[in-house]
């Protein structure tokens, strides 16, 4: 009996105690994290605190479930069944191993895919919190980390020393397990980032343009602002990456009741849905790339006379990895590779992969630019296309989004490819030999410096054109540049 308790006590921590008190750790490590970020982020420190939020957690719940471990062995004075108590203690972050590899293999590494089963319920229940955490954030792996981590460090807390003596076969053989299981998920980890690397999607969240939001993402106008709008605000609408600009505009220069319904003055469609919005008068105002042929087209057909009035300079790039050994490419090698003449890497100085040439929907910003401003009369090689179910069930070809792989290469606006997430695994090409940096952009030395409209009807309304001219204005230049585009004119610092 006195063998069988202390035995039974550890079962009973190693699957209920150390799943507790792990998420209730991780939780203040989560607190302490977040404080310290936020405090960075106030200060103007530009550090890893807030894109690495999960990982860090993580690191501080890992240390500090050591120490608890460490404690516990200093209130457990028995000595019975002490290899035994380590191994029960170290279980289930075997069970887990063997659980994830198992489940994400069957679901062919995708995520979306995975199918919970009797087994992978049970092991989960106790960390249905930390789970949950990590669905809705999209923390995937953090639902076997935790888990995982958490358990091994208290074990190795609690055994300290002893687990180095692996004359005891017990320990040895969970280690050796262990090891193999954490070895395969690493695998699988590695397999999937080769199977689904990071997409680069053109899309924001509006919600992080929210005032209400807190840490939203909005830009505050410098000084107090010049312009006023206390009613008739202008409907304002535009392409993705201008929204943060014009949302900024809007709730900086409005003063506007809780109740003010924003969603009907303040709208997000994209540049092709944009247009069609002004066209047929949903919108006094767009901010946009220059229209496509097709758009032109429908505005005559409508009779609606369009004002375009550049409102800031913008890059055209061209995005490959990071570790894509080629830096420039010329025009002509541009054109030769998005008309399907050039196919290998090699042949414009890289290395050995083939070249994935991806492409954007047509009448978007990005593709009317890539056939206006860089192949003109060169006709393109068709896009890769992705099929997709609608809500009415039907299955439609769309152009796929630009998937980050070794041989990739794709084309977007500046503003894009600086601020999205996964900025940080590609590189800008430089276009024969220069760089898209703000100084070429705004001396225009860059190949493809493009211009940011403001587009509204040939007679717009009075708030309309006080909205167009402020953003003309020094003040408005200004919030142009802070936001992280290039202002027509350098605005006073």
């Amino acid at each position: 009996m006195k063998r069988v308790t202390p035995l039974f006590l550890s079962v009973l921590m190693a699957f209920f105690g150390v799943p507790i008190l792990a998420q209730c750790v991780a939780l203040c490590g989560g607190i302490v994290v977040f404080i310290i970020a936020s405090l960075a982020d106030a200060s103007g420190i530009d550090g890893p605190l807030k894109d690495h939020f999960s990982t860090l957690s993580l690191m501080l719940t890992s240390v500090m479930m050591f120490a608890c471990g460490r404690l516990w062995a200093r209130e457990s004075q028995s000595e019975t069944c002490v290899e035994w108590r380590h191994c029960c203690l170290i279980l289930p972050a075997i069970l887990a191993l063997i659980c994830w590899v198992f489940t994400l293999q069957q679901a062919g590494l995708e995520f979306t895919q995975v199918k919970v089963n009797w087994l992978s319920t049970v092991l989960i229940a106790p960390w249905m919190g930390a789970y949950i955490v990590a669905l809705l954030n999209q923390w995937y792996w953090d639902i076997l980390l935790l888990p995982v981590c958490s358990q091994v460090c208290f074990a190795l807390g609690y055994g300290g020393k002893q687990w180095f003596s692996l004359r005891v076969k017990s320990r040895a053989i969970c280690l050796g397990i262990l090891t193999l299981g954490a070895a395969a998920a690493a695998y699988q980890a590695w397999h999937q980032a080769q199977k689904f690397p990071p997409t680069l999607y053109e899309n924001l969240n509006r919600r992080d343009f929210d005032p209400r939001k807190w840490r939203n993402k909005l830009t505050q106008i410098q000084g107090a602002p010049t312009l006023k709008f206390m009613q008739n605000i202008p409907r304002m609408d535009g392409a993705t990456a201008a929204l943060p600009l014009y949302a900024s505009a809007f709730y900086g220069l409005s003063e506007l009741p809780k109740d003010f319904p924003s969603d009907s003055f303040l709208n997000n469609s994209g540049t092709p849905q944009a247009y069609t919005n002004i066209i047929e008068n949903k919108a006094d105002i767009i901010f946009v790339a220059q229209p496509s042929q097709a758009q032109k087209q429908l505005a005559e057909a409508s009779g609606a006379h369009l004002v375009y009035t550049p409102f800031a300079r913008e890059a055209f790039v061209f995005v490959v990895n990071k570790y894509n050994p080629v830096t420039t490419l010329s025009d002509a090698q541009i054109r030769a590779i998005y008309s399907g003449k050039i196919t290998q890497w090699r042949e414009v100085g890289g290395d050995t992969n083939p070249i994935q040439a991806w492409q954007r929907p047509e009448d978007s910003g990005s593709q009317t630019a890539m056939l206006a401003k860089v192949m003109k009369e060169t006709r393109m090689s068709p896009a890769t296309e992705k099929q997709i179910a609608t809500a009415m069930g039907d299955v439609i070809d769309v152009v796929a989004e630009y998937q980050n792989t070794q041989g990739a290469i794709g084309y977007t606006f500046r503003y894009y490819a600086t601020q999205m997430k996964a900025s940080n695994g590609i590189k800008l090409l430089a276009i024969n030999g220069i760089s898209p940096t703000a100084e070429n952009i705004r001396n225009g030395t860059y190949p493809y410096t493009v211009e940011a409209y403001m587009v509204t009807h040939e007679h717009p309304t009075a708030e309309t054109q006080k909205l167009v001219d402020w953003f003309l204005s020094p003040q408005g230049q200004r919030l142009v540049e802070d936001v992280g585009y290039v202002p027509l004119i350098k605005a006073p610092q």
